[in-house]
């Protein structure tokens, strides 16, 4: 597969791409060979492709191959999330047939993934607010055409009955054809050669991206929608890889990847802590100590091994790398974490004395991860030590995650962290933060199972003043509540009781210090309240201060999954950058994701609580709580794939902002279970029209396959059960700020309309009806002032001649008030009069939009949208003999062969590649060999796309094995990785 995209990315991008480097990542289940290396900082959590089953727990259902797909988090130009290939597609011997070369298929959702491009053709799972039309009216030809990017395919226009068949359709590019007419290319084109992203993988000459020469601007797909009618290859020279002619063609003979095989390796993690003078400041060495503590007592899983650096003007060794395996193990540990400060900053001294425990015993560093916590700037003396020690970190494949510990934190840590392949977490002198803490939970995320890992449901520090008393609730899902723990760290000294806890369960029963599973650790200042396997429901906990000073308690509730059979709801976080550049107009973007395996939980409620620094007087802002959506709009890309996101406006200045996300569901809350399509972008399947006129539909093991013109299922899912969960999204500093700028301007215009709609058409009254998602007034936060519509009988008069086109007078607008605009995510509906004249029977116009706040800060103008008011619509042709022709005739009548593609869209893409397969454990066919053997790729000086790399010994069934009715022995999991 790879090897055949490889060879098919070197030609579509005109030689400037191909696959140089794939590593295959495989799980430490496997037995060891030494043939396997280093996986380097390559992680399936970090990977750019995922083989695996849909649902890895259970082998795939017959005729279910579940189509590849990107899951996009940001809009046009921005990296997706990650490819998802399902096993039963990768191994199934009909996917191929119906689908496409999967070499094609791995470019159409690679370009999905990397550049953040979108399908040029109708898709209503992956564009549910999409209007569900198949052609549209060109102003350009003033005929209707198919909605694809390039013009000049040879179709047929069929339109499905039901009960698998298909006929002709009714109409003529002049009057347009009667409902559910789909436009289905033939097998052999003369033509065209693009575009890839339209979905025709089947048709040997579609090899091509759409350039500006063959673009489609006018056609109403989601690629135009989202990326402003710009052409494919122009959104991709846009893009770093590309950009100012980087990467230019060049002639390689051979494109051939090199693939590398790489087993996981045991989680190895070094600390390197900050115990310079100023860590004595604002408690911060306690938190240091106490939360580094909690790490090796709790967080860090067995197995793992844990060092600990020390540094101020030097690096101190504390601890070499030690095997997590028992309690005694843990505490001692714990005891080395320094609990006093003093003397200068060397960050490169303590960053160099890691690397070298990470190196003893003849281990290769690789791989390893150090988490650096530093509230300080290096000395002068340092800087160049620190820069040294970066680049041999890099150079060795070792991973930094770096906390600031306030925001007086070294800003190169930023570049740590970028070049690294780390994440970085701001920890702030509030009571509420948490980011110490939340950078140790994420250390034990990468190589973990998610049916074995820890899952907080609270988090929470806050002052105790004396007698203070807090009560919490936490809800327990029947998915998690295995060893289910409620903990409690203070830190102030007693020889008496500090804290009183009662813990309640959903059945009414009280957990107090008497409970056997109640125990206070008085040398760590730690009570936890321990249950074995936690009652599913509603739980409440009150804490309450006995101590006779006020102090800072951290209460902590987390839990493993249920082992059940039942995948674990969890959720991921993550700010869009982690650096902002705010003085540029560049958005700071929240987002999480809410899934159960591999399906989306929807309509949760979502916040996200941001820290943010002080101002350049000195002022400090408490955090900020924002709702994130999962609603299509604004910040949002699609609406109810799981995926929830908002934009972030509330600046406060240079520095650091966290993120901490808390998740819980209401009586709305849905997961979608995959018995019908996801809102992910799939690939699609082909069809050949003769085939359809006779009656024969594409299947796989007797189950047809979907594709463009037939029925769409609504969107099946089951009630969420009632649950709550708490994660970290990491930081994003912002460098600058815009000249002249100060905390609570107004300089956000209200965000863009992406979901503009026409939802009516009346030719014989002359109206309209459209609809959009109301933006705010910042970005998409408040309510905007006022709309301002236009309209235009060309679509490429309004795009190219937007501002100079004037609005829609109020007295055109029959409903709808453009002074009166929702608060952002509520819907708006206006009514327009249009004319249409005497002598026409299809009149089309072409309508935008865009929103004022109330300083004048104009949005941009949204997507456009077209309104095809038509005196004639043909009706359905009834079942006479010239109607229902034998297909022979009607294919003669018509050209012949038809591609349709489901499209499904997740997202996520870039140079590297991880994936993870789940197989069964039998021999390669000599196909699947011939695609993972080890070749060598030309060295030219050229740019290439990550590393992919995959398994000699690959475990994927020929299609002779491969029975869809019988189940998968002895299921296992290995992953592709490829370093960036």
């Amino acid at each position: 597969m790879v090897t055949n995209a490889s060879s098919y990315l070197y030609g579509a991008t005109r030689r400037r791409a191909y696959f140089k480097e794939v590593m295959i990542l495989i799980p430490d289940t496997w037995g060891d060979k030494a043939e396997y290396e280093s996986p380097r900082n390559s992680t399936f959590e970090g990977a750019d492709v995922i083989i695996a089953a849909m649902n890895p727990r259970y082998p795939p259902e017959p005729g279910t191959p579940s189509e590849p797909y990107t899951k996009h988090y940001e809009g046009c130009g921005k990296r997706a999330g990650n490819i998802h290939i399902t096993s039963e597609f990768l191994v199934h011997p009909e996917t191929t047939y119906y689908y496409g070369d999967k070499g094609r298929i791995f470019v159409h959702e690679w370009a999905h993934y990397r550049w953040g491009l979108f399908d040029e053709y109708p898709n209503r799972f992956d564009d549910p607010s999409a209007d569900l039309e198949y052609f549209y009216y060109s102003d350009t030809s003033e005929i209707f055409e198919p909605i694809r990017c390039t013009r000049g395919y040879e179709t047929h226009n069929l339109v499905y009955r039901g009960e698998g068949y298909w006929y002709p359709c009714n109409g003529d590019e002049t009057d347009g054809y009667e409902d559910g007419c789909v436009s289905i290319p033939s097998v052999e084109q003369d033509n065209v050669t693009a575009s890839i992203l339209s979905g025709e993988l089947s048709i040997d000459k579609i090899v091509d991206f759409c350039d500006d020469d063959d673009h489609n601007e006018e056609a109403p797909n989601k690629h135009n929608r989202l990326c402003d009618g710009k052409s494919a290859w122009t959104v991709m020279n846009n893009h770093e890889d590309f950009k100012d002619e980087h990467n230019p063609p060049r002639v390689i003979d051979d494109v051939t990847p090199e693939f590398i095989l790489a087993r996981v390796k045991e989680i190895r993690v070094v600390l390197v802590l900050d115990s310079s003078g100023s860590m004595d400041t604002s408690g911060r060495i306690g938190k240091l100590s106490s939360t580094s503590q909690e790490f090796l007592l709790n967080i860090a899983v067995d197995g793992s091994s844990v060092g600990i650096v020390d540094f101020d003007s030097s690096g101190k060794r504390l601890s070499g790398m030690t095997l997590i395996d028992f309690q005694e193990t843990r505490e001692e540990l714990a005891s080395k974490i320094p609990t006093t400060a003093g003397g200068g900053t060397c960050i490169g001294s303590g960053l160099n004395m890691a690397l070298e425990i990470l190196s003893e015993n003849d281990q290769s560093p690789a791989g390893g991860l150090i988490v650096l916590v530093t509230d300080g700037d290096d000395n002068d003396v340092c800087l160049e030590m620190t820069e040294l020690s970066r680049q041999s970190l890099v150079t060795q494949s070792v991973v930094v995650d770096a906390v600031a510990f306030s925001n007086d934190a070294d800003d190169k840590l930023i570049s740590l962290t970028e070049s690294t392949g780390g994440k970085f977490y701001l920890q702030t002198d509030d009571p509420g933060s948490t980011g110490l803490h939340d950078a140790y939970v994420g250390t034990m995320v990468s190589g973990v199972k998610e049916g074995d890992r820890r899952i907080e449901i609270h988090r929470d520090l806050s002052y105790y003043a004396v007698d203070d008393s807090k009560s919490y609730s936490v809800f327990i899902d029947e998915t998690i509540g295995n060893k289910t723990t409620f903990e409690f760290s203070y830190s102030v000294d007693s020889t008496s009781d500090v804290l009183d806890i009662r813990v309640t369960s959903p059945s009414g029963e009280n957990f107090t210090s008497d409970y056997p599973g109640y125990t206070e650790d008085e040398q760590f200042k730690t009570i936890y309240v321990n249950f074995e396997t936690a009652e599913p429901g509603p739980w409440s906990f009150r804490v309450t201060n006995l101590h006779y000073s006020g102090h800072d308690v951290f209460s902590n509730v987390y839990t493993y999954p249920s082992q059940n059979g039942v995948d674990p709801i969890i959720a991921t976080s993550e700010l869009s950058g982690s650096v902002t550049d705010f003085a540029n107009g560049e958005e700071l973007t929240a987002l999480a994701e809410v899934r159960q395996g591999f399906y989306p939980v929807i309509r949760a409620v979502v916040y996200a609580t941001i820290e943010r620094p002080p101002d350049g007087a000195g002022k400090t802002y408490p955090p900020v709580e924002l709702r994130l959506l999962d609603n299509g709009a604004g910040a949002d890309i699609t609406k109810d794939d799981g995926i929830y996101s908002r934009w972030f406006t509330n600046y406060t200045g240079i520095g650091y902002y966290g993120i901490k996300i808390n998740i819980e569901s209401n009586e709305e809350t849905m997961i979608l279970d995959g018995s019908s399509p996801i809102p992910y972008s799939y690939t699609l399947a082909s069809a050949d029209p003769e085939e359809l006129l006779k009656g024969n539909l594409p299947t796989i093991d007797g189950t047809p396959i979907y594709i463009r013109g037939m029925p769409i299922p609504e969107p099946q899912g089951s009630s969420a059960p009632n649950f709550t969960r708490v994660i970290s999204g990491g930081s994003s500093q912002v460098p600058e700020t815009p000249e002249g700028w100060l905390p609570g301007d107004d300089i956000f215009a209200p965000s863009k309309i992406t979901d503009l709609v026409v939802t009516s058409a009346h030719f014989q009254n002359g109206t309209v009806a459209l609809e959009f998602t109301a933006p705010g007034d910042d970005l998409d936060s408040g309510s905007a002032s006022y709309y301002i519509i236009r309209m235009s009988g060309s679509t490429t008069e309004l795009r190219n001649n937007y501002s100079s086109i004037a609005p829609i007078p109020d007295a055109q607008i029959i409903q709808g008030n453009t002074s009166s605009c929702g608060e952002f995510g509520t819907r708006e509906l206006f009514v327009i009069s249009v004319a249409v004249p005497t002598n026409q029977t299809v009149v089309s116009y072409a309508f935008a939009v865009h929103a004022v706040d109330e300083s004048e800060n104009e949005g941009e103008m949204s997507n456009l949208a077209q309104a095809t008011l038509r005196a004639y619509i043909p009706p359905p042709m009834t079942d006479d003999p010239i109607t229902t022709v034998p297909a022979t005739e009607a294919s003669e009548a018509l050209p012949v062969v038809a591609i349709v593609v489901m499209c499904f869209v997740p997202l996520l893409m870039v140079g590297v590649i991880v994936g993870c397969l789940f197989a069964n454990k039998h021999q390669d066919s000599p196909e699947n060999k011939s695609e993972m053997k080890h070749t060598n790729t030309a060295k030219e000086n050229i740019y290439t796309i990550d590393n992919v790399h995959m398994q000699s010994e690959q475990v994927i069934p020929t299609p002779s094995q491969y029975d869809p009715l019988g189940s998968i022995p002895e299921r296992e999991e290995y992953c592709f990785s490829n370093p960036v």
